[in-house]
């Protein structure tokens, strides 16, 4: 009898960024997001809205410190920290200080640590607009290996990219009925790619848009609407130059529907024109 992992359904709770100018970083997430700041420790800050929250820290500029996934139930955390070491997987104490004891970590092939747990506490931030951290992005050099992974710990593939010569360059993956809490593309380098937060409708991305003309910020990408997901996105690049998308709209799956295929083409990345190529 196969075991199901008991990771279904895990949601996107907070990261962690590190920045080698974390002040200059806070500055932007408080202007464009106005999030209550605290200081957790030394070097560590933890910015919450009512359905976003972010931790910053200092070190490597463009690093992506960790994903933490919201699991329900503390017994559903410790059944998957079970789960994941009868797979082979090495499980390691929890680097965030936002979940429980029961919290665990793990690395993934590219040094990549996602975190799994239950929060704390109830967030008492407050959003004037809406957006939901929902899922985070990294390039590497060793997709197939990024993959196996991830399916290892339970997550599902949703959508993949192929080139003409069959050769994979991206994949969407799924802890819960949205179309992708993970995503990787294929780099040359192991990077942090972008990360996005779920907005409630069309409308939202509008405002925000007329949010950050108000203050002279440039969209880099969109507005516009990917294949994969079907969301209407745009993306700006944040202090340090991490890459920020607001999204609405992304598709919702069954946990049993099977992955699509997409070719490696600007129109699967915009349905309505320029995309951002990776490679």
């Amino acid at each position: 009898m196969t075991v199901q992992s008991p990771l279904w359904p895990a949601r996107l709770h907070h990261i962690k960024i590190t920045s080698d100018q974390p002040a200059i970083l806070l500055d932007f997430y408080q202007r464009v997001m106005e999030p209550k700041i605290s200081e957790v420790t030394d070097g560590l800050w933890h910015l919450e809205g009512a359905e976003r929250n972010f931790l910053i820290g200092r070190g490597p500029r463009n690093g992506l410190g960790f994903s933490a996934f919201a699991v329900d139930e503390v017994d559903r955390v410790h059944a998957l920290k079970t789960y994941v070491a009868d797979q082979g997987i090495e499980t390691l104490p929890s680097p965030t200080p936002l979940f429980g004891k029961e919290a665990f970590a793990v690395k993934d092939p590219d040094g990549n640590t996602l975190v799994f747990g239950t929060p704390e506490a109830q967030s008492t931030g407050t959003d004037r607009l809406p957006g939901r951290l929902q899922h985070s992005v990294v390039g590497t050099p060793q997709l197939d290996a990024l993959i196996d992974f991830r399916l290892k710990l339970g997550f599902v593939i949703s959508d993949e990219v192929k080139d003409e010569d069959g050769a994979l360059t991206a994949v969407f993956l799924r802890a819960d009925p949205e179309h992708h809490s993970q995503a990787m593309f294929n780099t040359r380098e192991p990077k942090f790619d972008h990360y996005s937060m779920e907005t409630t409708s069309w409308n939202d991305i509008r405002d925000w848009a007329d949010h950050l003309g108000d203050m002279r910020m440039e969209l880099s990408w969109g507005p516009g609407r990917h294949g994969p997901g079907n969301n209407l996105f745009f993306m700006i690049p944040d202090a340090d130059g991490n890459m920020v998308e607001l999204s609405a709209e992304i598709e919702l799956m069954d946990k049993d529907m099977p992955a699509r295929l997409w070719p490696h083409e600007p129109h699967t990345l915009n349905l309505w024109g320029v995309a951002w190529m990776r490679k």
